[in-house]
């Protein structure tokens, strides 16, 4: 008898064929336990991203609210449910929430590009001040060339 193939979200051994093994791979219950092992991960955070909140509206949007859930008990189908486990409330939060950091990111980036407009401004008045040169008239005579040290008739 051959080695025996591991699914690890099923926690299961079945024969190593190739057949059957697709043939798990495309079952419900394999489904429901890949599908539920990645939900795991997926809400693992308690302080949700906007990013996280946004897929989670993009995914829930067009969805109708589940029956079961409805009634107050658990939804049979779990992770694979076509419905819906939101209320409307916690939808009409989590866009709320969406929408206000948006907000805050769109005021930061105006600022930075206010910000960014003086930098620029200042950063061409300290190389204009830094790489013009002064005029010879106002440099002591120590310093200044011999060349423009000399009259103009004697040139």
């Amino acid at each position: 008898m051959g080695r025996k193939y591991y699914c690890d979200y099923c926690d299961k051994r079945i024969q190593n064929d190739y057949n059957i093994i697709k043939q798990h791979n495309v079952g419900l219950p394999h489904l429901r336990a890949k599908a539920e092992y990645f939900q795991q991960f997926k809400g693992s955070t308690k302080i949700k991203t906007p990013i996280d909140l946004e897929q989670i509206l993009a995914e829930v949007k067009h969805k109708a609210p589940c029956r079961s859930l409805k009634d107050g008990s658990d939804c049979t189908f779990g992770v694979l449910c076509r419905y819906r486990h939101y209320t409307q409330e916690q939808i009409w939060e989590m866009q709320k929430f969406v929408k206000s950091k948006q907000d805050i990111h769109q005021k930061r980036s105006e600022r930075l590009r206010k910000s960014m407009r003086n930098v620029k401004v200042r950063s061409e008045l300290f190389i204009q001040k830094r790489f013009d040169r002064p005029a010879v008239e106002t440099l002591p005579p120590s310093l200044q060339r011999l060349e423009d040290l000399m009259l103009p008739s004697s040139k």
